[in-house]
């Protein structure tokens, strides 16, 4: 219908044109690379280099959830095509296509003469800029939207093209499977009869995806990825993050679920393929409720739906308004539309922005750390991270352990119960401790450097051999090149600098990570008085000497502060008790330096060469530069006092 150019369809063509610029435009200001779609390309740089579809050589762990994206990565691949470049085309092609297809949807909610209408709904559609966000982010989110959308618009047109949307969904994500039932719900409970063509164009889509299935249980000996022992499990938690990403959604997009409520409100006006847009879109969304969300930000579970939505929001205003003179509904319509249009970018524009940035920096870093980790170690080293995208395509070869279990079957299906009164926000919270410390990776990296997040990064600070065998070594990372060259900040990995020993038994108790963790975060944001209560609370909480790091941390604090005293003698005390704390030893040469202590700093020049000898150089000239400024203001200030 609206692939024939004519004076009647001309409106359909300006709208959609319309918003395929807005989706262009929003799409290339968003354009990242998301760091979940790393995993997918890890697999792929493996089967490629001839070392089989695994995350790590020798492990067959199926850790993604995309196995038809990443079968197709494979093969573009193989013909010597750039798979990240063309997973970003393609998915920005399928993007567009919703945009398309939610028009073809709406122009069947409406009678022919009302079509006109319909010309809102790609422009919801279009500026979505969740849409934008996704599309070009690398992974299968809007090849498998726009087969969720194909899919329920082939129904609504009982086209046997069904079977083959719906075989691709299910090669896309196991939520293929779900799309497919709930289609058939719908014929059952909307068409009322018994649904022989869905459950018929099933039954195809099914013999079309054995080979899939045969594949995985041959391959890595199950049909569910890994992932889905990671995640699933139910709780009242779970339910109210649910209730909340939801939530969230309907607020930047949802209108705050009219779309939902009214089109019930005038149930007996729908007709049937209202109906079933209704509750094709409702019973995903409860879906989503009780799964709890997604762990990535940006309305990512809910894009197979915007166009949905859209239609929904195109049949309440209809059905508010079909007894209005016409004249008065074109008016009411046209300012309504242009205010849900403006909405649309406007309300989730910050939202939006905000994880864009967030995601772009997290990846930088992650690939900055990864790529230092190859310069500085020639070994064949392994890291166990929580992170494991950007940071694992860097180091393929290297051996990188899952800290919450997503390409780790033994943590994903084997996850230790959670610790008593140990707090996060982490919706990832399998971990199995003794598990990673029997593998001793000879380097653990947390996701927000020394502060313990995830659940998994807090358990190990209630295990000695942790706390003994690894110390903390630093690069020096500046995330705006641009920016001046004291703008970056220190950032660490933990790195084994002796054999575990000793029973793998948690001998701290929860508290003290708790204080510890709280201390990090207050520190970060500047309350340094704040923060050392809350380290001096965890103190409470040790027998016998105290982890090593959180003395230092006590004194850093007391260095900014001015409290030299108090800060060399924490300082020293950390190094007394281990000589392989870094960063007491980088912040003790200052000192040294300052005071003319060439012993001194010739010691703690000693062990910052053996701990970080890359970090030296920049070390070297950041102590000449503090001890010429403090000698200077020293002088200035007796001058003062002189006069």
């Amino acid at each position: 219908m609206i692939l024939r150019l004519s004076r009647q369809s001309a409106p359909y063509w300006i709208a959609v044109l319309l918003a395929l610029g807005g989706f262009v435009y929003l799409a290339v200001s968003l354009n990242f690379v998301q760091d979940d779609a790393y995993i997918s390309y890890r697999y792929v740089a493996n089967y490629l280099n001839g070392d089989g579809l695994v995350f790590n050589v020798g492990e067959r762990v199926e850790g993604f959830t995309n196995f038809g994206w990443v079968i197709l990565m494979v093969f573009i691949g193989s013909l010597g095509l750039d798979y990240i470049i063309a997973s970003q085309l393609l998915g920005f092609a399928m993007g567009a296509g919703i945009v398309i297809l939610s028009l073809m949807m709406a122009l069947r909610m409406l009678p022919e003469r009302e079509r006109l209408f319909a010309v809102l709904v790609p422009l919801l559609v279009g500026l979505n800029m969740s849409l934008a966000y996704w599309s070009p982010a690398g992974l299968e989110t809007a090849a498998f939207a726009f087969m969720t959308v194909a899919s329920l618009l082939l129904f609504l047109q009982r086209s046997w093209l069904l079977v083959l949307t719906l075989t691709w969904a299910v090669w896309l994500r196991p939520e293929g499977a779900l799309i497919t039932g709930l289609l058939i719900v719908c014929e059952a409970v909307i068409c009322r009869r018994f649904p022989r063509f869905t459950v018929t164009a099933a039954a195809v889509a099914l013999i079309a995806s054995l080979p899939m299935v045969g594949f995985k249980l041959a391959y890595y000996g199950s049909i569910l990825p890994n992932p889905f022992y990671a995640k699933t499990g139910f709780s009242a938690g779970q339910l109210e993050s649910g209730l909340e990403y939801v939530g969230r959604f309907c607020a930047h997009y949802g209108f705050y679920g009219a779309g939902l409520v009214v089109p019930l409100l005038f149930w007996q006006r729908l007709g049937q393929p209202m109906r079933v847009v209704w509750l094709f879109t409702f019973l995903y969304t409860a879906y989503i409720v009780l799964v709890g969300g997604d762990v990535l930000q940006v309305h990512r579970f809910f894009l197979p739906f915007v166009a949905m939505y859209a239609v929904l929001h195109m049949v309440s205003l209809h059905l508010i308004t079909t007894h209005w003179l016409r004249r008065v509904r074109l008016i009411a319509y046209t300012v309504v539309g242009l205010v849900l249009v403006v909405l649309t970018v406007w309300l989730p524009r910050d939202f939006v922005l905000q994880y864009n940035e967030l995601e772009r920096g997290f990846i930088r870093k992650m690939e900055f750390m990864a790529t230092q980790l190859k310069q500085s170690d020639s070994s064949g080293f392994s890291v166990a991270i929580p992170t494991i995208g950007i940071f694992g395509y860097t180091l393929v070869g290297h051996d990188v352990v899952d800290l919450v279990g997503l390409t780790d079957s033994t943590i994903a299906r084997h996850s230790e119960p959670p610790v008593p009164g140990l707090a996060s926000t982490w919706k990832e919270r399998s971990h199995n401790t003794r598990y990673l410390l029997q593998r001793a990776p000879d380097y653990i990296v947390f996701s927000t450097d020394i502060k313990p997040s995830a659940p998994a990064e807090q358990a190990l600070l209630l295990y000695r051999p942790f706390r003994e065998a690894y110390r903390s070594v630093g690069w020096y990372y500046q995330p705006d090149p641009q920016s001046r060259p004291g703008d970056g900040s220190l950032i660490v990995a933990h790195k084994k600098v002796r054999p575990l020993t000793g029973p793998l038994e948690p001998d701290y108790p929860v508290e003290f990570v708790q204080h510890y963790k709280r201390g990090i975060e207050l520190s970060n944001a500047g309350s340094a008085a704040e923060a050392l209560r809350e380290f001096a609370s965890a103190r409470q909480y040790v027998e016998g000497e105290p982890y090593e790091q959180l003395l230092y941390q006590m004194g850093s604090l007391y260095m900014r502060a001015g409290q030299h005293d108090r800060a060399m003698e924490l300082m020293n005390q950390a190094v007394a008790q281990d000589s392989m704390v870094f960063e007491a030893h980088k912040d003790l040469y200052l000192y040294a330096r300052f005071f003319s202590d060439t012993v001194k700093a010739a010691v703690h020049e000693t062990w910052v060469k053996q701990l970080a000898p890359w970090y030296w150089p920049r070390l070297d000239s950041l102590v000449e530069a503090e001890v010429a400024k403090a000698r200077q203001r020293m002088q200035q200030s007796r001058g003062t006092s002189g006069r």
